[in-house]
């Protein structure tokens, strides 16, 4: 769950008793240091199995709240605890990260029935309806967003006249589409515009050819550098391939004032329809094309993306988020 944990769980402790915290990740030691071993996913799921059924069976909890997976061995334990905590009488909580599970859910028959009868928390408005519509039997269905991050006080550092200065925060891999921003980057460079790039975060399928067009690179950044990043970027794209929940990244940048682009999510849906976040597909075109636009007209794509994020950012106020996550602990009987 990453920076959805440090938030979430702090306040399921305080609002319920919580017998047990079970570690879902795996050791990554001897790996690429960014995902464990097959053999270390393996062994942990084990782990996961073991301790969620002693658990279960010696103190008999009338919940178990768990961050849904949505693909892969994840998922097959998931499921596999879900299954452990109706055998002992144990009602799922489920709470998804993500917007690609009601899809599969739609698709699989089985799915449905080994994720039937949970309560779930889902992202949004358009998650919750793709859940329900998928025909997987659910007992309740909350909507409790990710919050925003805090705006800066610090502002924002000048940037030198005429020069757009783009920015990645976040692991860089194909997946999350790093290399056709890289390549859009380098459009733009070809044709003479006066573009900066700076990136972080850690890098996975990304080759060397990609990274010219990076100018520079700040590697890993630790938490309390993410504001003195933000405050020298004037754009944030995520060309993803994949389909995003809802990327803490993009309301970091919203915060930040700078001018916003991805490609389209259940999870982030109405960030689009109110046109906070401008919509662009997974491609390097794509990419190249807004940001054109915003070498054209930068301000003028802020100042509409700000008024509409500003309609909009009370619904993603910490205390808003909590008092919807508070809400459903409160009101749901188990």
């Amino acid at each position: 769950m990453g920076r959805a944990a440090d938030f979430f769980t702090p306040l399921l402790e305080s609002q319920c008793r919580v017998v047990a915290v079970v570690p879902l990740t795996a050791d990554r030691t001897g790996s690429d240091r960014f995902e464990a071993s097959w053999t270390a996913k393996a062994r942990a799921t084990a782990a996961v199995l073991g301790r969620c059924a002693l658990l279960l069976t010696a103190r008999s909890p009338d919940a178990v709240y768990l961050p849904i997976s949505q693909w892969g061995l994840p998922l097959v334990r998931d499921v596999l605890v879900i299954t452990l905590a109706r055998v002992t009488g144990c009602t799922p909580v489920l709470h998804l990260h993500g917007a690609q599970l009601p899809g599969r859910l739609a698709a699989s028959g089985v799915l449905r029935r080994a994720l039937g009868g949970a309560h779930w928390i889902v992202l949004s408005d358009t998650v919750a309806t793709e859940l329900r519509a998928s025909g997987c039997r659910a007992r309740s269905v909350t909507v409790v967003r990710n919050p925003a991050p805090a705006a800066a006080t610090s502002g924002r550092v000048p940037a030198r006249p005429h020069v757009l200065r783009i920015g990645w925060l976040g692991t860089r891999c194909r997946a999350k589409g790093f290399d056709l921003l890289c390549g859009a980057v380098g459009r733009l460079k070809d044709r003479g515009a006066d573009v900066e790039f700076s990136a972080a975060g850690m890098r996975m399928d990304v080759p060397d050819t990609h990274m010219a067009s990076v100018d520079e690179d700040l590697g890993v950044l630790a938490p309390r550098s993410a504001s003195s990043f933000w405050s020298r970027t004037d754009v944030f794209v995520l060309p993803s391939r994949w389909v995003e929940g809802l990327p803490f990244v993009l309301l970091e940048a919203l915060q930040a004032g700078c001018a916003v682009a991805a490609t389209p999510s259940p999870g982030s849906g109405e960030l689009f329809s109110r046109g906070c976040v401008e919509r662009i597909e997974s491609t390097a075109a794509s990419v190249a094309a807004f940001l054109e636009h915003c070498v054209a007209d930068l301000q003028g794509i802020r100042r509409r993306q700000q008024r509409a994020w500003e309609e909009l950012r009370p619904l993603y106020a910490p205390q808003r988020v909590e008092e919807s996550f508070v809400g459903f602990w409160r009101d749901t009987s188990f």
